[in-house]
């Protein structure tokens, strides 16, 4: 009974600590967020996230003092932009002013959102409303952009086709259908379209199965862009009309005729290499505990005769033996991307990613009342067995997985 009364007492002052920290309070995520964008000169995101903040608890007086000053800043860096912007005499400004003027658009749109929250007085700044500056920039920054499409789009290589699609789409996003380049974005964007043929990957068929087949299954959206991966599926129908074996297939010549056959224009090829370590013990013997404790109470008569209470300490000893149980599985894998008709490597990068397990546990002999906190917590912790190698594996080859994938998504993505 006292040990759940003490640990229910501590558990309501750690609840109380937390609660005036701030840790559970509406909105402090988003005022905490705000805070790094201050310290970090980004001002537009600080007075953002302050907004956030304040939408969530009104009365935090620190974000609304935090987005008044990160407001201000903002909009006095905006204005200096938009001077600066003016000043360069080619179209290239449009765009930025545009972005400036959007950004100062939506700093409004908050101040006018949380306004109905906050007081007046309170909140005495004034809103201004960017819509004709906007109407006056976005056909020319959409036509800055599409006209930089059409250069782009001038030249065939798959490149300045991406390049071109981009410029399209900023077109769009600056005035929505502007002109015809929605039309002329789908045409850039397949004629960029590359297409990745994946072949087996060189190591543990079990694990490069699974990084490679998780690989094919997902893609983010920014790569699917201009990326299609083949799937299995796709290039087993056509090696089985082609009499091919996919399996243990090494003749470079080979894989270019397949991907010539499946309209691939890069190939992907990865070996992996696994490193384990078994699980091992390391147990160090005869760790010396003592204490001085107190075993006893006596209770005597001083000199005028008052009863009084006298502690008896006395000193305890134990034997520790501490065990220390660690295994490890790492993880290399080596990843190429050629170009089918070149036959040259446009890209190559190496990925590390680790599984480790680690345990530990004590036994001792004598008395128990020796222990520091630490033996007295390890002694009450039972054995565990390690996993296997072929378990650290796997979970390094989930890891390495996800680095895999976005570092090709990045790499197609830009």
């Amino acid at each position: 009974m006292k040990y759940f009364i003490n640990f229910f007492s501590i558990m309501f002052f750690t609840i109380i600590f937390c609660s005036s920290c701030g840790i559970f309070t509406k909105g402090y995520n988003e005022y905490k967020t705000a805070k790094t964008f201050h310290n970090n000169d980004d001002f537009y995101q600080a007075a953002l996230y302050s907004s956030k903040s304040l939408k969530l608890n009104a009365k935090n007086k620190k974000a609304l003092k935090l987005f008044k000053k990160s407001f201000k800043l903002a909009s006095n860096k905006h204005k200096t932009n938009i001077i600066n912007f003016e000043k360069i005499n080619d179209n290239s400004k449009w765009p930025k002013l545009y972005y400036v003027y959007d950004e100062l658009k939506n700093l409004n749109n908050e101040l006018i959102s949380i306004r109905k929250l906050i007081s007046s007085n309170e909140l005495n700044i004034n809103s201004k409303d960017y819509s004709e500056e906007l109407n006056r920039v976005s056909p020319l920054a959409a036509e800055y952009a599409y006209n930089e499409g059409l250069f782009y789009r001038s030249q065939k290589d798959k490149k300045n086709q991406k390049m071109a699609a981009k410029a399209f789409k900023s077109a769009q996003n600056f005035v929505p259908n502007y002109k015809n380049s929605t039309e002329l974005y789908n045409k850039a964007r397949k004629a960029a379209l590359i297409t990745l043929m994946v072949i087996p990957f060189n190591g543990d068929n079990d694990l490069v199965n699974y990084i490679r087949n998780r690989l094919m299954m997902i893609q983010s959206t920014e790569s699917k862009e201009f990326l299609q991966i083949i799937s299995r599926d796709h290039v087993s129908s056509i090696l089985d009309e082609q009499k091919f074996q996919l399996s243990g297939m090494v003749d470079s010549d080979q894989v270019v005729e397949i991907g010539e056959l499946s309209a691939a224009n890069q190939i992907l090829s990865a070996s992996l290499v696994v490193t384990n370590r078994p699980p091992e013990t390391i147990v160090m013997e005869n760790i010396k505990q003592e204490k001085n404790i107190v075993v006893r109470e006596e209770t005597y008569f001083d000199d005028e005769g008052v009863k009084q209470t006298k502690k008896i300490k006395e000193t305890v000893y134990a034997t520790v033996s501490n065990f220390k149980k660690s295994a490890e599985s790492t993880l290399i894998l080596t990843y190429q991307i050629s170009d089918l008709k070149s036959g040259l490597l446009v890209y190559t990068d190496k990925i590390r990613a680790n599984s480790k397990f680690y345990h530990s546990w004590a036994t001792y002999q004598g008395d128990k009342r020796a222990l520091s906190s630490t033996y007295k917590r390890l002694v009450n912790t039972k054995e565990k067995f390690a996993p296997s190698s072929s378990e650290l594996s796997m979970q390094a080859s989930e890891k390495i997985t996800k680095k895999l994938i976005k570092k090709i998504s990045d790499y197609y993505s830009n």
